[in-house]
């Protein structure tokens, strides 16, 4: 029986991310150090994960953590959208509700919307000079995908 109380994993549902932490490196910033961990197990998995399943995987990786932390995480992972769930006998059995470059494009979209939105000016200045100083030959990219976006937004304007 698959539980459906709401729509996680839905496309066009973006998943409960509320805090943004740059000091921090990969998931860790858009979710907390367990909860990074279990979604990478979970990916990792390939396949319907029980908690007992993740807390294993972690602890082979040195990660030992109770039962019902595990649980617990799972659990608020499943209320953010970012995990599937379906009870199988007396077990919640997980499935990732998206690929790990699905959530890396969501994070990536809510934080720029958010920096757009209150300082789209310095965002953009910044963007460009960081860009250009990492690598010049990625703002010819970057003027590319404006041309061709143009270009577009032009071709809907004459329909």
């Amino acid at each position: 029986m698959s539980e459906d109380r709401h729509k996680a994993g839905d496309a066009s549902e973006e998943p409960e991310l509320a805090v943004f932490r740059p000091d921090k490196e990969g998931l860790e910033q858009a979710l907390g150090t367990l909860e990074a961990q279990v979604m990478e197990a979970v990916w990792d998995a390939g396949g319907p994960v029980a908690v007992d399943d993740v807390r294993a995987a972690l602890e082979a990786n040195g990660k030992e953590s109770a039962y019902t932390t595990i649980m617990t995480t799972m659990s608020r992972l499943y209320d953010k959208g970012l995990l599937k769930r379906q009870l199988v006998g007396r077990a919640y059995h997980y499935t990732p509700a998206m690929t790990r470059g699905e959530l890396g494009t969501s994070v990536t979209r809510r934080v720029l919307d958010a920096l757009l939105g209150s300082f789209a000016e310095p965002a953009m200045a910044y963007f460009v000079e960081a860009l250009g100083e990492e690598d010049p030959d990625r703002l010819q990219t970057l003027a590319e995908m404006i041309d061709r976006r143009r270009a577009r937004k032009e071709g809907e304007g004459a329909r």
